[in-house]
């Protein structure tokens, strides 16, 4: 399903329009599969703020989720390779999993969710039963997107259901409409006998109650190091930022007041997206401008404290502001993208507004972003490789002359080295350093259960950081990437 708003006139669509022109990209795109080397960006943010030379030096206060190793080996087994599957407790193909404070291991398939805490040899099973919201009366199969791990003993599970618009039925996307309600998340803590508490998250936009836009997930980040404690949300519609640990149950009666956003705005922030316009540049002027955007499957925390999404038409991405309600406010002095790409919105389509299909984002240390793109549903049209930018331009590259066997690549991950790891539909991984001629694949000759990838992941919290990789045929956990 296409996400596409034509012209719709609130005051966050608004916003989320003049964060888009203001930010969008001048410089001209080469072809889309001519190979290139990137440069890093002289005049870019810093990748991190220098130290001050008259502080202290930092107390080391023991084990802590909060620094990038801060949990030092972990739980985990030795081995630099580690493979779970039916033997483990896996009764399906993964599609997601993540590690939380608590060093609990979650797994997510289609449908079920699973754990392996500290020391455990096998994984539990949870399902509906068990107080999870999928299934009849919640979501459309597949269920179960991914899984994203937070707090001690806390998890995140996000949902599938299809995306409604206006040629539908009247009232798409708002109160009216009769899948107001469906899909979204659940917020999992882990209870002291193994049980779950779990507590739905029924997500909708807190500057305007009455729209329901956020219906299926496509991406999560938990920042364990630089804001710990915030959790970004890519949907079918926007990126929204959530505070589970200041969430508390709706007040009786809520949905029955669309005009009553107090209790949300408390604990989540719904939400911004960059956006392009379908045949032309976007205006400004709703009312003229046909705004394309959706799908955001790519999301990502740089080392410099931005938030780098990407969706289907385009890319951008936002810093950090404290206070929720300017963190959403997408436009000066609050919280404006930076960038928010127009033209070209990353690749460059055959017509203004066409999809490019944007289905991962990576930073790597030395201030690039990377972008890849793919898709598993035809409808969504061509896919266009991978692009790298420096924060002046983009430089494009083809995955099959670095050694790829397919084109249409599904994920991305940047590892702390500078290497990028890519995940492909039926053909394994690609691990590839920026600059050299080829990378390198790694394969079920090379240890990997399955060659079809999931939702790729990284542990950072411990050290070596951990790269979680789903296959359809089992879960692979790479300490170190050969």
């Amino acid at each position: 399903m296409r996400t596409v708003a034509v012209a719709v006139v609130v005051l966050f669509a608004a916003a989320c329009q003049k964060g888009a022109a203001s930010g969008s990209s001048s410089s001209a795109a080469p072809p889309v599969s001519s190979p290139g080397t990137p440069t890093a960006d002289p005049g870019g943010p810093p990748v991190s703020s220098p130290p001050d030379a008259g502080a202290p030096p930092p107390v080391d206060s023991g084990p802590s989720p909060h620094r990038i190793g801060g949990l030092g080996f972990g739980p985990f087994p030795t081995d630099s390779l580690l493979i779970y599957g039916a033997a483990q407790g896996l009764l399906e193909a993964p599609v997601s999993a993540s590690v939380d404070e608590s060093e609990n291991l979650w797994v997510v398939t289609e449908k079920a969710l699973y754990l392996m805490a500290p020391g455990a040899k096998v994984f539990r099973r949870y399902t509906a039963a068990d107080g999870l919201h999928y299934g009849p009366g919640f979501t459309d199969g597949p269920d179960i997107t991914m899984v994203e791990g937070g707090a001690a003993g806390e998890c995140f599970v996000g949902y599938f259901f299809h995306d409604t618009n206006d040629s539908m039925f009247k009232g798409a996307h708002t109160n009216l409409d009769p899948f107001a309600h469906m899909g979204k998340m659940d917020q999992v803590l882990l209870q002291a006998d193994g049980s779950l508490k779990v507590n739905r998250y029924d997500l909708r936009n807190s500057n305007d109650g009455h729209f329901y836009e956020t219906r299926t997930v496509m991406s999560m980040v938990y920042d364990h190091f630089q804001h710990p404690g915030n959790l970004y949300v890519g949907s079918n519609h926007g990126i929204t930022r959530i505070i589970p640990a200041k969430y508390t149950p709706p007040p009786p009666g809520l949905q029955n007041d669309p005009w009553n956003t107090s209790w949300e705005r408390q604990w989540y922030a719904d939400h911004v997206h960059p956006w392009t316009c379908i045949g032309a540049l976007c205006t400004g002027d709703t009312n003229v401008d046909h705004v394309s955007f959706g799908d955001w499957f790519g999301l990502t925390l740089a080392p410099d404290g931005r938030l780098w999404m990407g969706g289907l038409t385009t890319a951008g991405a936002v810093n950090f502001r404290e206070d929720l309600h300017d963190w959403v406010q997408s436009w000066k002095p609050f919280n404006p993208f930076v960038p928010a790409f127009e033209t070209p919105p990353v690749f460059t389509p055959p017509a203004h507004g066409d999809a490019v299909n944007l289905r991962g984002v990576a930073a790597t240390p030395d201030g690039m972003v990377w972008f890849v793109s793919g898709e598993v549903e035809a409808w969504r049209g061509p896919t266009y490789g991978i692009a790298g930018y420096d924060g002046h331009r983009f430089t494009y590259f083809d995955p099959m002359k670095l050694g790829a066997i397919e084109y249409n690549i599904l994920e991305v991950q940047a590892l702390l080295d500078g290497r990028l790891v890519f995940g492909f539909p039926s053909s394994g991984l690609l691990v590839w350093t920026p600059g050299d001629a080829q990378g390198h694949r790694i394969t079920q000759r090379e240890g990997l259960p399955g060659e079809r990838i999931g939702r790729m992941s990284q542990d950072r919290m411990h050290d070596p950081p951990l790269l979680l990789v789903p296959t359809d045929a089992g879960l692979a956990i790479f300490r170190d990437v050969p």
